[in-house]
């Protein structure tokens, strides 16, 4: 019987007070409930100043949902905007866009004289602009 032989106890006994000793190490590094209280880890026991405390974040957060701004003074403060205060919106042709897409059928040859006629279209347009200055 290999386990219960002296040899073994001795061995899983001094591995368990070594176990001990470290724990006890660290339970006498912990901090005191103090020490946790100040840092606001620890809550107090007291179950009286937990009820007053859940009841005065009640009434405040009460106050504050009861005095919320109108929409107006959102606007006013740049709070809440508007899509259209920013984008230009205006109605656009109602048509059924799954039909055919030309420019789907585009071979490359296409696309460069397409390409060529932008550049040329757009060097005019700088020369128009360039003449009237």
């Amino acid at each position: 019987d290999g386990l219960h032989s002296p040899v073994s106890l001795m061995w899983f006994g001094s591995k368990q007070v070594g176990k001990t000793i470290e724990q006890c190490r660290r339970l006498s590094q912990r901090p005191t409930a103090e020490e946790l209280e100040q840092r606001n880890i620890l809550k107090p026991c007291n179950e009286e100043e937990q009820m007053e405390e859940k009841r005065e974040i009640r009434r405040r957060l009460s106050c504050k949902l009861s005095q919320r701004p109108t929409v107006e003074d959102l606007r006013r403060a740049r709070i809440l905007i508007r899509f259209c205060d920013y984008v230009e919106v205006s109605d656009a042709q109602d048509y059924d866009r799954r039909t055919d897409k030309p420019w789907m059928r585009l071979t490359a040859a296409d696309k460069a004289s397409v390409e060529d006629t932008q550049m040329s279209v757009c060097t005019v347009l700088v020369f128009l602009d360039y003449c009237n200055q």
